[in-house]
């Protein structure tokens, strides 16, 4: 049976469980809930996740919801993007949040500025100091990907999947990488992955 994941094509913490799944070969019915196609309030999805927010799980009536959960929960269970060691596995949690929280925040404001608001409800100057804000954070990530291959180790990993997609947008958002040649480089390795091109490339903008 296929598992389900409701939420909007276009929000990048659905597009983490759709990349991880589409690599590792697992079965996903996608159902649009979010943004403008609404439902999140219903009673049906609160009770699936009280917080209105996508996406939420559904593996044969186990309901799991928050990105990051889903996307660990579907590595263990299909033994995919697994790592035994412990402290590759402190590394790759720490980028994983890293990834979902201190870079996707000024990401989230720059694509609400410049996509997902109305356009009279936009604001130049937070989407100004969001742009600001990414520079200074793709600098880490760069300095970081000058002994890395990618983001921990010499090969793909779970920690690549937050940021890869967040870096994604930035493209999208016209932001370039020209003067960070380790994310070039690594965004290049991400772009030949028929995954990546599938769920991630693909995928429609916000608010879609």
């Amino acid at each position: 049976m296929a598992i389900k994941i409701y939420g909007r094509l276009s929000s990048a913490n659905v597009q983490k469980i759709n990349w991880f799944c589409n690599y590792a070969n697992v079965s996903v019915v996608n159902l649009n809930y979010g943004g403008i196609h609404g439902k999140t309030q219903t009673n049906k999805f609160k009770e699936m996740n009280p917080n209105s927010r996508v996406p939420v799980l559904d593996d044969n009536n186990f309901i799991l919801y928050e990105s990051n959960a889903i996307l660990r929960y579907l590595s263990k269970k299909f033994n995919i993007l697994v790592e035994e060691k412990i402290e590759i596995n402190g590394k790759i949690d720490q980028w994983i949040d890293w990834g979902s929280f201190t870079f996707a925040s000024p990401c989230s404001l720059l694509t609400a500025n410049k996509l997902s608001l109305p356009q009279d409800q936009r604001d130049e100057l937070i989407a100004e100091k969001a742009k600001k804000d990414i520079l200074g954070l793709l600098r880490i990530i760069d300095n970081h990907l000058v002994k890395e291959k990618f983001i921990v180790g010499k090969k793909f990993s779970l920690a690549d999947i937050p940021l890869g997609i967040w870096c994604h947008r930035c493209v999208n958002l016209d932001i370039s990488f020209d003067n960070f040649t380790n994310i070039k480089n690594w965004y290049f390795k991400l772009n030949k992955m028929n995954s990546f091109q599938k769920t991630i490339v693909s995928a429609p903008l916000p608010p879609n």
